[in-house]
């Protein structure tokens, strides 16, 4: 039975906005795909050079899910995102919530800083004359920005067993995020932020980067991490079971 989430209902201003990224986040998509289709062939470049491209995307697309997922569960409150960060935080004291949720609220959490942040860069590298160093890029901000589209969506199959079988071999070989990789962080929700394939978690949390980066800003602007979700869970004592991949089903 699928669990009745918190947050469910949305306002009319919340739904348009949501569907505002997401619809512009597609654009982007088709527009970097469409602008490496012209290009490509009087690039100069080769399907080896494409290919790095997509892999380097894939490993930088993983890196920024978590990015975007640390910045959420670290600094913002629902004063400054309202629903995305009620949403967020209700993850962590009600994990199997998250299935409650529709493909619109998934696609706009991943959708917004795509847009925001890759739209600009993406049309500042079209910007520039063709050549196989704009493919490349151009392939990498293709990738990023699909990539955050389904952001939530490959976090949610790392909640439960896939039904397809080509699913589970993707991440039986670690291709999406497995079960057991994502069952870290709702055991310490201060490591393994990235959720796509969590290649690079291993980077990230072995060399600290989240704790540096803490540190940092709350030295600059005295901000303290993760206060106001503290507060947010001593008020919701109950804590969701994520299944325990390492159960049978």
């Amino acid at each position: 039975m699928t669990p009745t989430p918190f947050f469910k209902d949305a306002t009319p201003c919340v739904k348009w906005t949501m569907r505002f990224f997401v619809g512009a986040n597609i654009a982007l998509v088709l527009f970097c795909a469409f602008t490496l289709a012209v290009r490509f062939p009087i690039s100069g470049s080769s399907l080896p050079v494409l290919l790095a491209a997509v892999l380097a995307g894939y490993v930088l697309a993983d890196f920024l899910s978590g990015v975007v997922h640390w910045a959420m569960d670290t600094w913002f409150d629902e004063r400054t995102l309202g629903r995305a960060i009620a949403i967020a935080r209700e993850h962590h004291t009600h994990p199997h919530h998250i299935h409650g949720y529709g493909f619109l609220d998934y696609a706009s959490l991943g959708s917004t800083p795509s847009v925001l942040f890759i739209g600009p860069v993406a049309l500042a590298t079209a910007l520039c004359p063709p050549s196989a160093m704009t493919c490349a890029l151009m392939t990498i901000w293709l990738v990023n920005a699909l990539c955050l589209l389904f952001g939530t969506s490959f976090h949610n199959l790392a909640h439960r067993p896939a039904r397809s079988a080509v699913m589970r071999l993707a991440q039986r070989l670690h291709l999406v995020c497995p079960p057991a990789h994502h069952w870290v962080h709702h055991r310490n929700q201060t490591i393994h932020y990235c959720v796509v394939n969590g290649w690079a978690n291993y980077l990230c949390d072995g060399l600290g980067v989240w704790r540096g980066l803490e540190r940092v800003i709350g030295a600059v602007t005295g901000w303290v991490p993760r206060a106001d979700d503290l507060e947010w869970q001593r008020h919701y004592h109950e804590t969701g079971v994520l299944a325990d991949p390492r159960r049978a089903p």
